[in-house]
């Protein structure tokens, strides 16, 4: 569980241009949003790759090529944005590594990973570099929040849905952040915070590295695929359930029943054969299918799979290899609820008030009938009377939207 350091919320009515910077592995993305209430934003957006010359190069270097892709969006904005006399341009940071955070804009920068070796980075105020930054290129911005993406997809849907208690990534990677209140964060500096111990502040969970096999259902198919992961061990809730692990599970599944004969009497198709080369893409692909045309499905199956023997699937395998697939997406949207209602569970709520959930992520947004199956396990555990005020709502863009509105939220400290 992380801090935010953000106990503010947008109301859906703030109006204005702010920015927002999104660095990852391989993408740097700045954007300017500007708000033009009632939960309804325009995004200008310039986006470039990181090479692996930046990755290697000085502190100095790198921030100033960030300052000059700042400078080539602000280019694109209207006049009266640029205006010299108005003051500088908040700009929120979604920083996709390790970081020691201590305030809303403070930060000391861990070590990167991720390719990064720049050097002199380490030890760094993030914050302080852009600031000097700004300064050599002579770029009126400045930064008034340092959050992630999983804060930022919360907020971001705050924005359009006020309601909004939980923020929810699932994609190839899994997160949650959610309101929880001072008192409770024991990695807070309490005495910082004797004044606002009722206070709700935004926490990032991670809650991709929870879990053990005492309470995780775990098999030997999730045993097998984490003995061959370059990170044995870590994740493992995530590799449960994740856009990233699913088509490989379904591969180890089925390869089992392969070895026994019960699936293709034995054949091994080429898709299947090689660890990791069947995605979760291709389960989508394949239980995006009506089953009202089965011969579609065999077809398109037998030529995804690639029989390089000639074995042409009969009936019972294709009915045995989507079982697989919804199986293995069934058990992962089970335990997308198990998280989801971990987070409900940690909040109080009146009887009757609408739990609203924001999900940002290909796979909940892209898997046939994934927020359906999320949805029936709420009830499950509910009951379909008190799941009902369960609301999955498509979440937009945190590493953007989000990032300007908590910028704009503590453009004044």
């Amino acid at each position: 569980m992380i801090p935010s350091y953000v106990t503010r919320l947008p109301t859906g009515h703030e109006t204005g241009t702010y920015l927002a910077l999104d660095i990852g592995g391989s993408t740097l993305r700045v954007c300017a949003v500007e708000l033009l209430g009632q939960g309804q934003v325009k995004v200008t957006e310039v986006k470039h790759l990181i090479t692996d010359t930046l990755r290697s190069s000085s502190t100095i270097v790198f921030f100033d090529w960030i300052a000059d892709t700042i400078a080539e969006l602000y280019a694109l904005l209207p006049e009266e944005t640029r205006d010299e006399t108005a003051p500088p341009l908040a700009m929120g940071v979604s920083w996709s590594f390790p970081l020691d955070q201590t305030g809303i804009s403070k930060g000391t920068i861990l070590r990167m990973g991720k390719g990064f070796t720049l050097a002199g980075i380490d030890g760094q105020d993030l914050a302080s570099l852009f600031l000097e930054a700004f300064k050599r290129k002579n770029i009126r911005v400045i930064v008034t929040a340092i959050i992630n993406d999983t804060i930022g997809a919360m907020v971001a849907h705050a924005y359009s849905n006020p309601q909004t208690r939980v923020g929810f990534i699932y994609g190839t990677g899994v997160n949650a952040a959610y309101a929880e209140k001072v008192s409770r964060i024991i990695k807070l500096n309490i005495a910082e915070w004797q004044e606002d111990m009722g206070t709700e502040m935004l926490l990032n969970t991670e809650i991709d590295i929870f879990g053990n096999e005492s309470y995780l259902p775990i098999t030997r198919f999730d045993r097998a695929l984490d003995a061959n992961h370059a990170q044995p061990g870590f994740q493992p809730y995530e590799k449960m359930m994740s856009g990233a692990y699913l088509g490989e599970l379904t591969r180890l599944v089925a390869i089992d029943l392969i070895h026994e004969k019960e699936l293709f009497d034995g054949h091994i198709p080429l898709l299947l054969n090689t660890p990791w080369s069947f995605l979760t893409a291709h389960m989508s692909e394949i239980e995006k299918f009506s089953k009202d045309d089965f011969q579609l499905i065999i077809s398109h199956i037998t030529k995804l799979l690639q029989f390089t023997d000639g074995y042409q699937p009969n009936e019972n395998d294709i009915n045995i290899f989507l079982d697989i697939c919804c199986m293995v997406s069934t058990r992962a949207a089970g335990l997308a609820a198990a998280a989801m209602i971990a987070i409900i569970e940690q909040q109080t709520f009146e009887p009757n008030d609408a739990i609203v959930i924001g999900v940002n992520g290909t796979t909940f947004e892209m898997y046939p009938r994934m927020p359906e199956r999320i949805h029936e396990a709420l009830e499950q555990w509910y009951g379909k009377e008190k799941a009902k005020c369960i609301r999955l709502e498509l979440a937009r863009d945190g590493g953007s939207i989000g990032a300007a509105l908590v910028a704009m939220l503590y453009q004044e400290g």
